[in-house]
């Protein structure tokens, strides 16, 4: 459901008629800002079973000589879980000659380890691409599953480092799970970003809850109509998306950094 459909169902939910903008009524601005709220609520209680299902993927620049980058400005959000972290020889999407090769990331935040390495060459032009105390980083073939050498990355906070340190421009592919959905602004958007399709009448109801208590109206029919439909489905979600690992983070998914 997209959010002119969406909006349309919410006039009907509140017994709008036509706009009413400036007449003591609901705003279109913030009846988006209702949906909004209501899509970002369903879109966490989801992530909370399964933040496999909402992955997404970018690609940027790791500039030369940088210490660290800021993945909210790379990735126009902050991921909440990383699945794929990887170096492209290109940079150009992903094809037969453009593989990714996967970077080396580790959970712990001793980054003074990274400097410890032996100096090797390398066959792929990347040769002296990482520095680390004069000493030359291998970067092996740019192949499927192979590795990107002695290259290790980390993901603190908001910050995204490489080590050791790139002489070069690196260019990183990303496979994540942003932390937050963007506000619905577009007609043509897309509730939950296009996922799950079958709890997008539920964030409806939601954002038409809101409105209504807002305004100190009865919504007892729109939280049971909300409750029905949520019900059917959230046991079904629970089984369906892979329970996340609560203990210590050796036992989470080794394909996943998160912190």
């Amino acid at each position: 459901m997209n959010v002119k459909e969406a909006v349309r169902r919410l006039n009907g939910y509140l017994q709008r008629r036509g706009k009413v903008d400036g007449s003591g009524g609901w705003t279109n601005q913030y009846l988006l800002d209702l949906l909004t709220d209501a899509n970002l609520d369903m879109y966490h209680r989801v992530v909370n079973y399964g933040p496999e299902i909402f992955q997404m993927h970018g690609r940027f620049t790791y500039e030369e000589n940088s210490t660290e980058i800021n993945l909210n400005s790379k990735l126009s959000s902050l991921p909440m879980a990383i699945w794929y972290a990887g170096i492209l020889s290109k940079d150009e999407a992903i094809g037969p000659n453009n593989m990714p090769s996967q970077l080396n990331m580790v959970r712990r935040t001793n980054m003074d380890s990274a400097n410890s390495v032996n100096g090797m060459s390398s066959t792929t032009g990347f040769s002296g691409a990482f520095a680390s105390n004069g000493d030359t980083i291998e970067i092996p073939a740019f192949s499927f599953g192979s590795g990107a050498g002695n290259a290790t990355a980390y993901y603190l906070g908001k910050e995204f480092h490489i080590r050791p340190v790139p002489r070069n421009d690196v260019y990183v592919y990303m496979r994540f799970t942003p932390d937050a959905l963007p506000a619905l602004i577009d007609d043509d958007q897309d509730l939950l970003g296009g996922f799950l399709p079958q709890f997008h009448p539920a964030i409806v109801y939601k954002a038409a809850i809101q409105a209504k208590s807002a305004k100190g109206e009865d919504t007892t029919q729109l939280v049971g109509l909300y409750q029905e439909m949520i019900g059917q489905y959230d046991s079904n979600l629970k089984m369906g998306c892979r329970q996340r690992q609560r203990q210590q983070p050796q036992q989470r998914d080794s394909m996943r950094w998160e912190y």
